[in-house]
């Protein structure tokens, strides 16, 4: 990480140096991979301003505070973008994290609502997008202890003995139901 320190107006103390150094470091555990810091502090009459540029591979932040103190200023300015980071990192996360492949398979209804009439007077149910579900083949046995293991209490299997497809799914009143096909 390359730092720059420019002082307008002002000497740039080692103790402000040591300041932002300290501060930069919290940082850099928020936004990892920081590649350039320009620290600009001016003082005008009564004016104490600290500004901060943040180059990142992905990101770049920058905040600017005033204050009647330098190491205050600078302190702000610190915190301000540490919020910056986290706000922007964590968009990042959830994006990644609700992100839904164009390949995802629809696996049916399971969270239906009614979306309203299509004009006819008849309710329409919405189909909802789940997760995808790889059908392995298993026996009962193996399928009903791979529910008890999954949050939503659902499992898609295909039955070891037959080849068809299987669905084992946790009733309202906490028992196992099985649905399999006719032939």
């Amino acid at each position: 990480m390359h730092v720059e320190y420019t002082g307008r107006h002002t000497e740039v103390t080692p103790a402000l140096k040591s300041l932002a150094e300290k501060k930069l470091a919290k940082l850099s555990k928020v936004l990892h991979g920081i590649t350039n810091v320009h620290v600009i502090l001016a003082v005008d009459k009564h004016r104490h301003v600290a500004e901060l540029t943040v180059h990142s591979p992905h990101l770049d932040l920058a905040a600017t505070e005033e204050s009647g103190d330098l190491t205050s200023s600078l302190t702000t300015v610190m915190e301000k973008l540490t919020r910056q980071a986290q706000k922007r990192v964590g968009k990042l996360r959830e994006r990644k994290r609700r992100a839904v492949p164009t390949s995802a398979v629809w696996t049916g209804v399971l969270g239906a609502t009614v979306a309203g009439d299509g004009g006819d007077g008849i309710a329409r149910s919405r189909v909802v997008r789940s997760r995808r579900h790889v059908a392995k083949p298993m026996t009962v046995d193996e399928a009903v202890v791979a529910v008890e293991l999954t949050d939503d209490g659902l499992l898609v299997f295909r039955d070891a003995e037959t080849e068809r497809l299987n669905v084992l799914y946790r009733r309202k009143d906490g028992h196992l139901a099985l649905i399999e096909p006719e032939s």
